[in-house]
């Protein structure tokens, strides 16, 4: 139950009615033993900066940032961490003295998760999309010494996107100076089985009535940034590929969320009893 002492966190998005961290982040807190609640705040896009202003002057003392606002939540913040810099666009926000303090856990849990599904330097790479997940993704396989490919449906975006200059290596990366190139997004479904690692940094799967963008294989490493049964997540199962999914991703880059936010080790067990059970 909230309460007047209670401390308030929220997701922020357009759509974000679907999100399961409330139920992931409200059983971390319950697991801690805090007071503290987490609730899903819809935010049109025109009205992202005016979303962050109202939740700042209502207490919140964090937030997470998600479609499609990650790199307004950036702009709009006081001040940012070094890979939120880095990769354009911040999924956590900090309260801070002056105003939010951005960071990105995305980026940090890619890695995390790419590595332990099998990706190795000099691999190649397709990354569909050019929005905020992409770019987290884009500094993730650029700190494991990938050679990626970048396709989007809005061909300038990705072409703005792979002109992003990579950034220092980050503890055991290997520094991100692999190429980066653009494929149109219609050549990336003819040639997306010839690549070791797909990453699905699009809305893609969503919303109903989608299918898979491209072709996936058996051998790949395959992530999703979208969680849920989709037709991606299916295609890369029936596939047989090694698959990363939406879950997974969100589950690690909560856990680093709810790391910055309160400083304590992030309960993943609840957090993923909390979040297998959500609907």
């Amino acid at each position: 139950m909230i309460s007047g002492r209670t401390t308030l966190y929220g997701v922020v998005g357009w759509p974000v009615a679907h999100s399961r961290s409330p139920a992931m982040q409200n059983a971390a807190f319950a697991a801690l033993g805090l007071d503290a609640a987490y609730v899903a705040l819809p935010a049109e896009p025109a009205r992202i900066e005016e979303a962050l202003r109202g939740a700042f002057a209502l207490g919140f003392q964090g937030l997470n940032v998600t479609v499609p606002h990650k790199q307004d939540a950036l702009a709009a913040a006081a001040s940012a961490d070094e890979v939120a810099r880095a990769v354009g666009a911040a999924n956590t926000l900090k309260r801070g003295p002056s105003g939010w303090e951005a960071a990105n856990t995305d980026a940090p849990a890619c890695v995390s998760l790419l590595a332990g599904a099998g990706v190795k330097p000099g691999q190649r790479a397709l990354l569909l999309g050019a929005g905020g997940a992409a770019r987290a993704a884009l500094w993730a396989l650029r700190q494991l010494g990938l050679e990626v490919a970048v396709a989007a449906r809005r061909e300038e975006k990705a072409r703005e996107l792979a002109a992003v200059p990579p950034a220092p290596a980050a503890g055991a990366g290997t520094g991100g100076g692999a190429p980066v190139s653009v494929l149109p997004w219609a050549e990336a479904r003819h040639d997306s089985e010839s690549f070791d690692a797909v990453v699905n940094g699009t809305s893609i799967g969503l919303h109903e009535k989608t299918t898979c963008p491209v072709p996936l294989r058996s051998g790949q490493v395959v992530l999703d940034f979208v969680y849920g049964d989709t037709p991606f997540a299916r295609a890369a199962r029936d596939a047989g590929a090694a698959f990363v999914s939406g879950e997974e991703v969100l589950l690690r880059q909560g856990a680093l969320a709810l790391e910055i936010w309160t400083g304590r080790p992030a309960p993943e067990a609840a957090m993923r009893a909390a979040l297998n059970g959500a609907p």
